[in-house]
């Protein structure tokens, strides 16, 4: 629903399996950060979390580019990337 964070409970889901996760707020130039995060987490099964993407829809084509060079080899099992967005 509008107004819904889901960040609090994937954190906590993260955190009964284990799991580490990279958390980047978009927007003001945070692209190439977020960007990074992806590349060096595909790698090492990090969860990368890329919150308010509706700050960062001028980005979002290159975020898709990322995303469709991922492959078996390019990225581990353990790998997630997760989006939030207001609707």
């Amino acid at each position: 629903s509008a107004g819904t964070d889901p960040s609090g409970e994937l954190l906590a889901f993260a955190d009964s399996r284990r799991q580490t996760v990279r958390t980047i707020s978009l927007g003001q130039g945070q692209g190439d950060k977020a960007e990074q995060a992806i590349k060096s987490s595909r790698g090492d099964g990090t969860w990368v979390v890329l919150q308010n993407c509706h700050l960062a829809a001028s980005w979002m084509g290159r975020l898709e580019q990322v995303c469709e060079s991922f492959t078996a080899e390019t990225c581990v099992d353990a790998f997630r990337l997760w989006l939030t967005s207001y609707p």
